[in-house]
């Protein structure tokens, strides 16, 4: 690992961010099975930022989908929060079970916001993240709908590929999840908005800030980066 990458993450640490995932965790994404009407109750979490960056995370809290509860996808809700606060980036994320899933739905409320969060700040490009599970093989998986959602601009991807091997997250997988699926936020975000999007998946070995900091705090220091060079 380089000098760079070195000094990175010795400040996310000496900063205490994995403690401080798990405080947002239970404030904003805590995990229950009680049902919102979204007609009374806002289901989700969203801050404006200064660069024209969208972290998205659609199933940070449970979901439906054909009518049965689904699990969370722990700490992305977290994960897009902190990256808020330190790239400056816009970040939304799905606080409560309302009754729908943001990732297959259509209509989607979820979406709605989007479309209208993009228009009026001006996004440039959407990093929708996902959880998977530790079994998996792969660290995190680029999910471009085979490269279609890139909208041509390659260097998403070599930037993200450069962040996650940089900070030592070398296994890569590309569309493992496909992304093919015409509703979910990223394929709907590229053929709708005309905004390059990627469904990124994090192996749940990095999604657990109590257990591995040192690797939930990898994990930050590659996404942060990505969205500065990107931004």
């Amino acid at each position: 690992m380089e000098e760079k990458q070195e000094r990175i993450l010795k400040e996310l640490s000496r900063a205490r961010l994995n403690e401080e995932a798990v405080n947002v965790e239970k404030i904003h994404f805590y995990k229950t099975d009680r049902r919102v009407n979204p007609k009374q109750e806002d289901p989700f979490w969203f801050s404006i930022g200064e660069v024209p960056v969208l972290v998205s995370a659609p199933h940070a809290v449970r979901h439906y989908r054909q009518k049965k509860i689904k699990m969370s996808d722990q700490f992305t809700g977290s994960i897009a929060y902190l990256l808020n606060r330190l790239t400056g980036c816009h970040a939304i994320a799905v606080t409560k079970l309302y009754g729908g899933d943001p990732n297959v739905d259509n209509p989607c409320i979820y979406k709605e916001k989007i479309i209208d969060f993009c228009s009026k700040e001006k996004i440039k490009f959407v990093l929708d993240i996902h959880g998977a599970a530790r079994e998996r093989e792969f660290d995190v998986d680029l999910g471009t709908n085979k490269e279609k959602n890139l909208l041509g601009k390659m260097e998403i991807l070599e930037t993200l590929e450069q962040n996650f091997q940089g900070f030592g997250l070398s296994k890569i997988s590309l569309d493992y999840f496909a992304a093919s699926g015409p509703n979910t936020v990223a394929n709907y975000v590229a053929r709708e908005l005309g905004i390059p999007a990627v469904q990124i998946e994090i192996n749940k070995q990095y999604r657990v800030p109590a257990q591995n900091p040192q690797g939930f705090h990898r994990l930050l220091g590659a996404l942060a980066e990505s969205i500065k060079s990107l931004a």
